[in-house]
């Protein structure tokens, strides 16, 4: 098993020449085999921002019917805009089963159709040909095929999966989506001291951070929400997103053996990529024993 990427960048496209090596699509990335495309027989794909375009045309290629399932980690633009452009789901035969998080105020098939809409675009997801379902999902356990996908709530402004998922072999990967570590926001943005009908918060969010090591633990791939520098984070906190130290840190805590840094800022371009790489591992070495590898994701990558 193995990953490559298709899309790298946070909240929004950034084409141009400050991003060309790293690539300026949203989040999309595939699974394929070691020596295959398919895993199983079938295409699996992660969120859909702008880069599945390019996914879809690759997979254009390939003998048909074509079977894909897409996970979907969250329903936030960057993460689902780019399906109204994957040609394999205007293709007949074509088999989509999209999976992601469930929502109390709409289906995750309603908040596609909702992009689809005749306001924001021309055709509508019943004007597909492909066959689609899909499924709403909460944490739980299921399997693709010869793939077992564990899903893990995640800490981020509306309800999010991250993904672990294993092969045959026993391979692991894991993607976050975005995610920032829990905090006690009622007493930390309270202006100070403990609220006593809420000093059992902390608590609850030692939990959560503990909860989410356990699932990083052992990892053999680990792509995380990298998108701040920690100077950066202390003034976006909230935001639902990670610095490059959290991730490190939690990557060196679960023992991974090789973490990817994902979902850049939209504002950093090639140059502020490559330092925020080189402090990562420069951090992973002088805190760990050396053997985690850490890269920052760029589209075409791939992972082994």
């Amino acid at each position: 098993m193995k990953v490559r990427f298709w899309g790298v960048r946070g909240s929004i496209p950034t084409p141009g020449p400050s991003t060309v090596r790293y690539g300026g699509n949203t989040t999309c990335m595939q699974l394929v085999g070691q020596d295959s495309p398919t895993i199983g027989g079938e295409y699996l794909l992660l969120d859909a921002g702008t880069g599945i375009r390019e996914a879809g045309l690759e997979l254009m290629k390939m003998p048909k019917p074509l079977r894909i399932n897409i996970l979907i980690t969250h329903t936030h633009m960057d993460h689902i805009n780019g399906f109204p452009f994957f040609v394999p789901a205007f293709v007949p035969g074509t088999v989509i089963n999209i999976y992601g998080p469930v929502h109390y105020e709409k289906r995750l098939e309603e908040i596609f159709a909702g992009q689809m809409d005749y306001s924001y675009f021309p055709i509508s997801t019943a004007q597909l040909a492909a066959d689609i379902k899909f499924h709403d999902l909460k944490e739980c356990e299921f399997d693709l095929g010869p793939l077992h996908v564990t899903t893990h709530y995640m800490n981020h402004p509306v309800l999010t999966l991250g993904y672990r998922i294993t092969d045959s072999s026993g391979k692991s990967f894991i993607f976050t989506g975005d995610h920032e570590p829990y905090y006690d926001f009622i007493n930390e943005d309270g202006g100070g001291g403990i609220d006593s009908d809420f000093e059992d918060v902390q608590a609850i969010v030692d939990e959560q951070n503990r909860r989410l090591v356990e699932f990083f633990q052992g990892v053999d791939i680990l792509v995380a929400d990298a998108a701040y520098t920690p100077e950066e984070y202390l003034t976006h906190k909230g935001w639902g997103h990670s610095s490059t130290d959290h991730v490190v840190d939690w990557a060196l805590a679960a023992g991974v053996k090789k973490l990817v840094l994902f979902h850049h800022e939209p504002t950093h371009n090639d140059d502020k990529l490559d330092a925020m790489e080189q402090y990562a591992r420069e951090r992973a070495a002088g805190k760990g024993d050396g053997s985690l590898v850490v890269v920052n994701a760029r589209e075409s990558l791939v992972v082994d």
